[in-house]
């Protein structure tokens, strides 16, 4: 007994602080502030504590409906307020499309509420204030957020966010005072220089975002990775002598840096002096002191340098042969050579292999890697899209069967073998395999679960199994409302199966308003106007469709077309 009457005293502040009004209190809220006796204190208090239980416990519906009884007692509570409007908008997910813009509006009055209640309540402000940001109401974030900066300036977060929110409004000079600010307050902070070197350098201010960066410089003179940066930025933006300078410069700090010789490779790659950029490269994949992570890096760079280069090169002279570059195998050899069971090198050998179209080999380098570390479910992602190359479905789905002994929980993993199923024209087979999908897949993916029973009806209605199809659409939905491939399959479905064209409408217009410029959708939303006899408005959207698909259309797309002009007497 004794341990339970601790417990409830060391409650005691949390509870009453229900009632409390804090620094802050608007003389409007308090003059309308309910006086209540002693016993409706109590059962406000009871149930207030009722709700923080709930809500430790995760049980945040029970917790709202606790909290809906204690405001029923006393409307002005500002933590209830702050408590509830907090946890309705956390389920606003679960809300229906038609009934969320109310149900948003509600949770915002309730902190709008606890804020009047309490107007220096740093969590009350911030909550308010992040929540008019995901709304997209910049202009009611901006002086939350201002008040906050104002009230409590020696929180960083709401300086960071008005920061942010003044660059999203194109308030540019307002974001940079505001990430001085910061500076000022703070000192120099690298990341903070480099947000307005680009911002600068966005408008066009490059010498002053260089003059930016350079404060970096003066402030670690001897860190070398600042200089490396500096050079690579100057290379982007065309100042290559000045970058040689820079890379000069941290060559005299520290000569032997790894990093400084994959820069220097990149400057000699692209003033057209190669055969110095692979030595560097050459160098530093033989150093001993250098461990595989710092090689595969090394490695990395310089084929993305070097392959953009050459595509360049390639694209300006009309040439459409296949990328060679005869030094990179030899380049991976040394490296698997030094570190024979590194998986990473082979992996990396199989990507690029992938990227010049020497498929056959990329698979057998991506077969290395997976043997080395079958733990890896992205390895054998990779594996299973080498092999797909070669259109041998049954190969891949020995494949997929055996990453699967290593990954039996893997949802992506039965998504690509109800794939492969599909390709063997196993149909029955592939829609086991996405319920398996479906069964190892966490419900908190909603996306996902909605994308696999999309791809499920997708498939019924290639077997001609309509009402299945639209059962699975409907699930599909269910999860997601806005899964466009969904809605535009559902809808151009019902159109050739003479449904509900109301219905295909309405969803056809969602997808439309969302990708206005994408054909097929505009396709599928002209043939339903067709379809309901508004001849004008099929013509309007099936028009604007040809002018976006470009010179070669789809024949069904050209027969709508054809169709719809032909019913407006064209």
């Amino acid at each position: 007994m004794k341990k339970i009457l601790i417990f409830c005293l060391a409650l005691m502040p949390l509870v009453t602080f229900a009632r409390k009004s804090g620094k802050g209190v608007s003389s409007v809220a308090d003059a309308h502030r309910p006086q209540l006796s002693a016993e409706q204190t109590l059962q406000f208090d009871s149930l207030y504590f009722e709700a923080l239980s709930y809500n430790l416990q995760g049980r945040s519906g029970e917790a709202v409906n606790k909290l809906n009884e204690a405001l029923a007692i006393d409307s002005l509570s500002a933590p209830a307020r702050f408590l509830r409007g907090k946890l309705m908008f956390a389920s606003t997910g679960g809300i229906l499309q038609q009934h969320r813009d109310n149900w948003v509006a509600s949770c915002i009055h309730d902190l709008e509420v606890a804020l009047a209640v309490d107007s220096t309540n740093y969590w009350y402000g911030s909550t308010l204030a992040e929540i008019y940001q995901e709304c997209g109401r910049y202009d009611l974030a901006i002086p939350c957020y201002e008040r906050l900066a104002r009230l409590h300036h020696k929180k960083r977060e709401s300086h960071y966010n008005l920061a942010e929110l003044y660059l999203r409004v194109d308030s540019i000079d307002k974001c940079l005072a505001m990430l001085d600010r910061i500076e000022e307050i703070d000192g120099i902070n690298p990341n903070l220089t480099l947000q307005k070197f680009y911002i600068l350098r966005e408008q066009g201010k490059t010498d002053a975002a260089f003059e930016e960066y350079e404060k970096i410089i003066r402030r670690y003179p001897y860190d070398i990775s600042y200089r490396l940066q500096l050079g690579d930025l100057q290379m982007k933006s065309g100042m290559i002598p000045a970058a040689k300078v820079t890379y000069d410069e941290a060559a005299k700090i520290d000569p032997d840096n790894a990093y400084l010789w994959i820069a220097q490779s990149n400057y000699y790659s692209i003033t057209g002096n190669q055969a110095a950029a692979d030595s560097l490269v050459q160098n530093a994949l033989v150093n001993v002191n250098l461990d595989i992570d710092t090689k595969i890096n090394i490695l990395r760079e310089y084929l993305k340098t070097t392959l953009t280069k050459v595509a360049k090169e390639k694209s300006a002279a009309n040439d459409t042969t296949d990328i060679d570059l005869p030094g990179v195998d030899s380049l991976f050899l040394t490296v698997a050579a030094m570190h024979p069971t590194a998986p990473e090198v082979y992996q990396l050998h199989s990507s690029y292999l992938s990227a010049i179209g020497r498929d056959s080999l990329a698979l057998v380098q991506m077969q290395f890697a997976v043997d080395l570390k079958p733990s890896d479910e992205d390895y054998w992602g990779q594996l299973l899209a080498c092999a797909g190359q070669f259109g041998d479905y049954s190969h891949v789905l020995e494949l997929v069967d055996e990453a699967l002994k290593h990954h039996p929980k893997s949802s992506s993993l039965n998504m690509s073998r109800a794939y492969a199923f599909i390709r063997l024209e196993k149909n029955d087979s592939a829609l086991a395999a996405y319920n398996e999908a479906l069964a190892v897949v966490e419900p908190k993916e909603v996306l996902l679960i909605s994308r696999i029973y999309g791809l499920m009806g997708d498939l019924c209605h290639e077997t001609g199994d309509r009402e299945q199809c639209y059962k699975y659409y409907e699930q599909s939905l269910k999860y997601n409302a806005n899964n466009f491939a969904v809605l535009n399959n559902y809808a151009y479905f019902l159109c050739i199966d003479g449904g509900d064209l109301n219905k295909a409408e309405s969803m056809a217009a969602k997808v439309v308003q969302k990708f206005p410029d994408e054909p097929t959708y505009l396709d599928t939303y002209a043939w339903i106007f067709y379809l309901q006899g508004s001849y004008a408005l099929a013509k309007f959207y099936q028009q604007q469709a040809m002018d976006k698909v470009g010179d070669n259309p789809p024949g069904e797309m050209v027969q709508h077309y054809e169709a719809i002009l032909k019913a407006n007497n064209e």
